[in-house]
C-alpha cells in the first residue's frame, strides 16, 4: 500500500570549543528566546499558555517567512506552534505546522569522546563537548523534502550563531 506521508531524519554535530562548559552550553540551549531567533526564516513568536499534557514544556506560536516554499503550497508566512521542554543536557522542541507536519528536534550537549566515530570527525582534538542536533519530520512526502532541504541548508548557520553566543560574540539574531 502506497502512503503519502513519511519520515525524514536529519544528524548533525557541531564540535565546541575546550573552553566551553557543560554547564554554559546547557544554560543557553535552555534561552528558548535565543533558540527561535537562530531560525534565519524567523519574523515574530509569542509565548503561549501551557498544555495541560505537557506542562514541563513552555509553548510558543512562531512566525516564519517561508520564501522557498512551493508555490500555493503554504503562504510566504508560515505560524506553527513548537513545544520547548529543558532537557538535563539540552532541550527537545515539537512543532506542530499546517498541512499535518509534525518535527521532533533535540539539542543536546553530549561529551565528544562518546560519539560515534563518525560524529568525532574534525575538531575532536579541541572538544570536550559536542552540540547533536537530531531532527524527525513527519508530514506528507512532498512537504517533509521541503522542510529538510530547509533544514539541511539552515543547521549550519544556526549552529555558528549559537556557538558566537557560547563564545560571547553576540552571534546577530533578529529583533
Amino acid at each position: 500500500m502506497f502512503s503519502l506521508n513519511t519520515t525524514a531524519t536529519l544528524h548533525h554535530v557541531t564540535h565546541l570549543p575546550r573552553s566551553v562548559s557543560f554547564a554554559s552550553a546547557v544554560s543557553e540551549l535552555h534561552n528558548h528566546e535565543l533558540l527561535i531567533r537562530l531560525d534565519p526564516e524567523y519574523a515574530s513568536h509569542e509565548m503561549l499558555p501551557s498544555d495541560s499534557l505537557t506542562p514541563a514544556a513552555k509553548c510558543y506560536r512562531i512566525t516564519d517567512h517561508m520564501n522557498a516554499l512551493p508555490a500555493g503550497l503554504w503562504d510566504t508566512t508560515v505560524k506553527f506552534d513548537a513545544h520547548m521542554t529543558n532537557l538535563d543536557d539540552g532541550v527537545l522542541w515539537i512543532i506542530k505546522a499546517p498541512l499535518g507536519l509534525t518535527q521532533r528536534t533535540t539539542w543536546r550537549c553530549l561529551r565528544t569522546d562518546t560519539l560515534e566515530e563518525a560524529d568525532r570527525a574534525g575538531g575532536v582534538e579541541d572538544s570536550e563537548w559536542s552540540l547533536v542536533e537530531d531532527v524527525e519530520i513527519k508530514a506528507n512526502r512532498m512537504l517533509v523534502g521541503t522542510v529538510k532541504g530547509k533544514c539541511e541548508e539552515n543547521w549550519p548557520g544556526a549552529h555558528g550563531k549559537f556557538l558566537k553566543h557560547l563564545m560571547g560574540e553576540g552571534g546577530e539574531t533578529k529583533a
